[in-house]
């Protein structure tokens, strides 16, 4: 996605400004320039075709002036002349592993490491055994330092060929309107891991009935329509058609640099193979073991008879329905057949989101658009939550400038009263029991988030230190993103997540669950465990830009997927609630 490409060069850009002197504001305005262009998926299509020639917001003349540069030659001249030994690979990989762009860089020097090959056959061949005796380097190639190397290398190949499902499903509701208009296609509807509602996807999966296989089903027609879709505007090729027995469906590269692949449907078994095609394998694999032990018919196979729904699907093998989300290949069978599935949490149950930021910091939604946004969404409350002071990347506010925005809040509320805002505070924790604020200023604070956002190359003792610190001082409701990914930009710090679940339940405070598509931070897997060992969760979107706050609904699918209900997440309860259960959470007397 040309879009994603883009913002991950100005990432690139900033990051190496970042060690030129007296160009901070250059590398603030590059970053928020990235920002942009990450969420709004179609933003370079439209300059591309002329339909937007003016500066989209958080994108100043200098930056505008590098996308028309970009646009015109397909390369930035400046980031080029900045990045010309290396791959875009290398560059990137300093931001992800958070060692800092002097050490990585001496090291590339050192090893006449020019590509991403160079770097895993130094640290991970056979050459890397004999890394800890470089006594030339040694005071950099430390063992945390090579371990951090090796760690974000594999992160790095966890995600190749994986893009977050937002923009995927983005352009996957675009390509399943244009499906729809065709006269061919009765019904059609997203699939596969899109509709599991997974943090990231590899392709877009469309089920699609056409007319011709309402009475029964007809390959030969199947076949010359997958072809004739090639055609269409947002297709570049077809990459190949198969045939199984029950369907025939043709894989697609697309415009938006994501696969696609189209199964066509029969009308009697759409249900069936609407259910077949969401999966995962897991999900089935079970089933037909479970259906084996039944007697009852392999489900891969299709029913000699049509399903009026998934519901009669699930049904026909004694169980209850299973939500999308939850067909993993966990347990969701089991608990399905004694009728113990979790009453998962809804978009409905959410009373408001506890971190947004505002023009205060870095954000760029007005107050006016979050009282909308919050109003369409049905919310009871908001939190504004800008950066605090040791921030300078992201304009944090230091003691005085967080006063004034009090007094601003304070107006903001005698204007609205319609909607509780609340005054909160993202809090950088500095070290160990050492954080931005002091404890009487965060008093003052209706809602105040720890977080690290800066010292990422400590060891997972030293992370885990500073984030139970935050936790275990009741001054904080909650922490903040806790293993501080970003997907493709930053791995995850090493940290000690059992640790911080084990004093969010003990002290009663909160793990974020940050739903910016970016982010989604707790994970599942995190909120699955965090769940399941009595913390508490809050969902929240981290909103920068108009447009963050609606992605609530990932945080939610995250919840979904990890089995949580309303009963496990703070921002479900009202406002009076909400106080209560700070309250609820005697405030420390003291800072470590």
């Amino acid at each position: 996605m040309i879009n994603l490409k883009l913002a991950d060069i100005f990432s690139n850009l900033a990051e190496f400004k970042k060690s030129i002197p007296d160009k901070e504001r250059e590398v603030l305005s590059i970053m928020s320039a990235a920002r942009t262009l990450r969420d709004d998926p179609e933003i370079m299509e439209r300059m591309i075709k002329g339909e937007d020639s003016r500066k989209p917001g958080g994108i100043d003349s200098y930056c505008f002036n590098l996308i028309l540069e970009y646009l015109d030659n397909g390369s930035i001249s400046e980031y080029d002349s900045l990045v010309s030994k290396y791959s875009d690979d290398l560059i990137k990989l300093i931001r992800v592993t958070g060692l800092g762009r002097k050490n990585i860089l001496n090291i590339y020097e050192y090893f006449k490491i020019r590509d991403l090959d160079d770097l895993k056959n130094v640290f991970e061949g056979k050459k890397s055994g004999k890394l800890y005796d470089r006594e030339d380097v040694s005071d950099i190639l430390t063992p945390f330092f090579i371990k951090r190397i090796q760690w974000s290398l594999k992160y790095c190949e966890d995600i190749k060929g994986k893009i977050p499902r937002w923009p995927s499903e983005y352009f996957a509701k675009k390509i399943l309107s244009s499906l729809e208009g065709l006269s061919l296609v009765k019904k059609a509807q997203i699939t596969g891991s899109i509709r599991r509602k997974k943090r990231v996807v590899e392709d877009i999966d469309i089920l699609v009935l056409p007319c011709f296989n309402e009475s029964s089903y007809d390959f030969d027609r199947g076949s010359q329509f997958l072809k004739d879709i090639e055609k269409l505007d947002f297709i570049k090729k077809i990459n190949s058609i198969k045939r199984t027995q029950n369907d025939i469906s043709a894989s697609y590269e697309t415009v938006y640099e994501i696969d696609l692949e189209i199964i066509l449907a029969e009308k009697k078994n759409w249900h069936w193979q609407l259910f077949k095609t969401t999966g995962n394998r897991e999900h089935l694999l079970n089933l037909k073991k479970y259906a084996a032990a039944k007697g009852l018919r392999d489900p891969f196979i299709a029913p000699m008879s049509s399903f009026g729904s998934e519901k009669d699907v699930y049904r026909f093998y004694g169980l209850e329905f299973i939500p999308v989300e939850l067909r993993q290949g966990r347990n969701e069978i089991e608990l399905s057949s004694k009728k113990r599935l979790p009453v998962l949490l809804s978009m409905k149950d959410i009373k408001g989101d506890l971190h947004i930021h505002s023009r205060w910091s870095d954000g760029l939604i007005e107050y006016s658009d979050m009282i909308d946004t919050a109003k369409k969404l049905g919310y009871e409350y908001i939190a504004i939550s800008d950066h605090s002071g040791s921030n300078r990347y992201g304009n944090g506010l230091d003691i005085g400038r967080l006063r004034k925005k009090m007094d601003s809040i304070d107006e903001l509320r005698r204007n609205h009263n319609e909607l509780e805002i609340f005054m909160g505070a993202e809090i950088d924790v500095r070290k160990t029991g050492v954080f931005d604020y002091p404890p009487d200023i965060i008093d003052k604070l209706d809602i105040a988030i720890a977080s690290l956002h800066s010292n990422f190359a400590l060891s997972s003792h030293e992370n885990t230190s500073r984030a139970v610190s935050a936790i275990e001082n009741n001054y904080f409701d909650l922490l903040a993103h806790p293993t501080t990914t970003f997907f493709g930009n930053r791995a995850p710090i090493f940290i000690d997540i059992d640790r911080i679940i084990e004093a969010a339940a003990d002290s009663g405070g909160a793990l974020e669950i940050n739903s910016y598509y970016m982010r989604l931070d707790f994970n599942e897997e995190n909120a699955r465990k965090a769940g399941l060992g009595g913390a508490k969760l809050a969902i929240n979107t981290d909103s920068h830009r108009p447009g963050n706050m609606e992605m609530i609904s990932l945080g939610v699918d995250i919840a979904r997927r990890a089995g949580l209900e309303a009963k496990d997440i703070i921002n479900t309860m009202t406002a009076a609630e909400l106080r209560k259960w700070q309250s609820g959470r005697k405030k420390a007397s003291y800072f470590l």
